[in-house]
Formats: structure tokens, C-alpha cells, sequence
């Protein structure tokens, strides 16, 4: 279980896959996700909450996320 990680709502990640967290507020951000939308590579797992920050696989799909990037990044990469 070490490398798996909560992201919220009992959804899971595999540390190791994740490429980038993100804040939703940049107009890269926007854009990146306009194409993760046309090419069917968006995986939304805020169940209807605002959505806070953009995870970005290796695999190109985009995770959305209720949780604040700051929050996924102590989820992640803090060893609990």
C-alpha cells in the first residue's frame, strides 16, 4: 500500500505514475484540459465538489481532484 495514495471519496492513484499536480486556475491548465476532453483522457473524481487541482499521468490522462494541490502533494510525496 506504500505506493498507493487516498485522493479522495476512497479513489486511489499509484505514486509512481503520477507525472504532476496542478492548480486549475493557469490557462495551460484550461487548455490541457480541452485536449484531455476531445481525446477522451479525463478521469473526474471530484463527485460534483469544485475542482482544485489537475493530476497529469504518465499514462496522459488528466485526474481531476476536489482536493487542493497542496493537499495532494502532502497525499503523495510526504510518505504517510
Amino acid at each position: 500500500m506504500e505506493h498507493i495514495a487516498n485522493i479522495g471519496f476512497e479513489s486511489y492513484i499509484v505514486k509512481d505514475r503520477v507525472m504532476a499536480v496542478l492548480p486549475v486556475e493557469s490557462s495551460a491548465v484550461k487548455r490541457l484540459k480541452q485536449l484531455a476532453a476531445e481525446s477522451g483522457m479525463i478521469i473526474n473524481l471530484t463527485f460534483g465538489k469544485r475542482t482544485k487541482s489537475v493530476i497529469v499521468a504518465d499514462s496522459g490522462h488528466i485526474v481531476f481532484s476536489h482536493l487542493s494541490p497542496q493537499r495532494l502533494i502532502i497525499k503523495l510525496f510526504s510518505g504517510k
